[in-house]
């Protein structure tokens, strides 16, 4: 029997994590916040790295832990299946970035390609909206490529309503983004 639940991240799915790192094949994988590791030295492939890591995504969630300047609090949820990783969803308590004013708003999340079109990606969104209300936010801002037609869909199919889309030709040069950015905020 298949149990998929949302979990806090843990050492003990770095095996099944490392295995979906591989199936990005060097992709960002959103959701994940990756790039802490990345701006501390770590390498996720050593599990010491990697306890560092999942306790850094822990400590952010606390209201008396600082992150990094240029960096926000944030939750972080895991997808879990038979205790195999299958997808991150991240929490940003506030738009406190232009970046994530912009393009990267409230919430990320990204599913294992081998997971995909599972309803995993609205199983993760309903789990970080949860913990938006938890804190008393009264709406998230959520983006995704125009090209992904599911985001787009996953993001409606939780009240999503389209604030615009940002073209590329502007969030682009500023932000990196290869594609035009839709924009949709959630009441919650």
């Amino acid at each position: 029997m298949s149990l998929i639940e949302l979990r806090e991240p843990t050492v003990d799915l770095h095996q099944s994590f490392m295995q979906s790192t591989a199936e990005w094949n060097g992709v960002d994988q959103d959701g994940t916040s990756m790039f802490f590791a990345d701006k501390y030295g770590w390498d996720l492939a050593d599990r010491t790295h990697f306890a560092l890591w999942v306790q850094l995504l822990k400590d952010l969630a606390r209201p008396d832990f600082t992150p990094l300047p240029g960096f926000v609090s944030q939750s972080t949820l895991w997808v879990v299946e038979n205790e195999q990783y299958l997808s991150a969803v991240s929490l940003r308590h506030e738009l406190g970035t232009d970046y994530l004013k912009e393009v990267g708003g409230h919430i990320g999340y990204g599913i294992r390609p081998s997971a995909r079109r599972r309803g995993l990606a609205k199983l993760a969104l309903a789990g970080s909206l949860g913990q938006a209300r938890a804190l008393g936010m009264p709406k998230v801002l959520i983006t995704c490529n125009d090209s992904n037609i599911g985001s787009a869909k996953t993001i409606e199919s939780r009240g999503g309503v389209l604030e615009g889309i940002k073209p590329q030709s502007v969030v682009g040069p500023l932000f990196g983004c290869p594609d035009d950015v839709r924009r949709y905020w959630i009441t919650l």
